[in-house]
C-alpha cells in the first residue's frame, strides 16, 4: 500500500492508485475513457450548433 505522501486518487472510483496513473484498473481507464469521448461529442455538438444558429440568425438579417 502506498505512504500517505505517495500516492493519487482514481479520477472514477477514488480509490488509492500508483503516483504515475490517473486510475485504479484497466475498468476504470475504459470508463474514464469512455466519459472523456462523451463530453467531446456534447461538446462538438453544442459548438455545432451555436455555429448552425449564428448562421441562420445572420442569414435571417441578410435578406
Amino acid at each position: 500500500m502506498p505512504t500517505e505522501g505517495d500516492h493519487r486518487h482514481c479520477k472514477v472510483c477514488g480509490k488509492v492508485t500508483k503516483p504515475d496513473s490517473d486510475t485504479c484498473s484497466a475498468k476504470c481507464a475504459a470508463a474514464r475513457e469512455q466519459r472523456l469521448q462523451s463530453a467531446r461529442t456534447y461538446r462538438l455538438l453544442l459548438y455545432g450548433s451555436i455555429a448552425l444558429l449564428v448562421i441562420v440568425v445572420l442569414a435571417s438579417y441578410l435578406h
